[in-house]
């Protein structure tokens, strides 16, 4: 059989996988829906070449001014219909997602919670992740996806929270205090979030974190 540290790091491997897979699908769901959004925005392009080719036909027709003004202002109602629902087609459904992880060791005081910061962005499609403070600015409203991955050392701990807005949304345990091999933890919580929300992962009751890109945070819009 395989030796116990061995096994364990196919196990934090398989964990690891099945998190980017997750995310891969997620993206790829994602970009099929910008591919709808951009044919019906050439529809509703063409719509609009249409409707203005209408409006110079209305101007250079000899009906009378009131008949004329009318139907340049219903044309122009129409316009601005479809320019709303062009500019709503392409803003806030675009792939939008992050991946940071630690780059070196943390050592924490055991009973003072901190914010996690992951310091190296793997990707980040909008800028809206800072590696500085390790928070998450969400860019548009929408259903979210957060994941975040500890690796821990023999006798050490990281418990954590999802914080959004200053407020608790999920519980992640990683507590090895009593085992002689490293612990990989992972914990995945949903959200719905306004644009200008706030996320980040805190600890509650934490010693230790494993960097060299072992410990993670992703995100991503559903």
């Amino acid at each position: 059989s395989l030796q116990p540290s061995i096994q364990q790091e196919m196990n934090n491997l398989k964990q690891q996988l099945n998190q980017e897979a997750l995310i891969r699908l997620s993206l790829t769901k994602q970009l099929y829906s910008v591919l709808n959004d951009v044919i019906e925005m050439k529809k509703g392009m063409g719509q609009m070449e249409s409707k203005i080719r209408e409006l110079e036909i209305f101007k250079n027709s000899t009906l009378g001014d009131d008949v004329v003004a009318k139907q340049l202002v219903n044309l122009q109602k129409d316009l601005v219909n479809l320019t709303l629902t062009c500019t709503t087609a392409s803003q806030g459904k675009e792939a939008l997602a992050f991946n940071a992880v630690i780059s070196k060791t943390l050592l924490y005081d055991r009973n003072t919670p901190v914010n996690i910061v992951y310091d190296t962005v793997l990707y980040d499609t909008h800028g809206a992740y800072s590696s500085q403070s390790g928070v998450f600015t969400a860019p548009h409203k929408g259903l979210y996806i957060f994941t975040w991955t500890t690796l821990v050392a023999a006798g050490k701990i990281l418990d954590t929270e999802l914080i959004v807005n200053g407020t608790r949304k999920g519980l992640g345990n990683c507590n090895n205090e009593g085992n002689p091999g490293f612990e990989n933890c992972a914990n995945t919580v949903p959200v719905v979030l306004e644009a200008g929300d706030t996320v980040n992962v805190r600890s509650v009751t934490g010693n230790f974190v494993h960097g060299h890109e072992w410990s993670s945070f992703k995100g991503w819009r559903n």
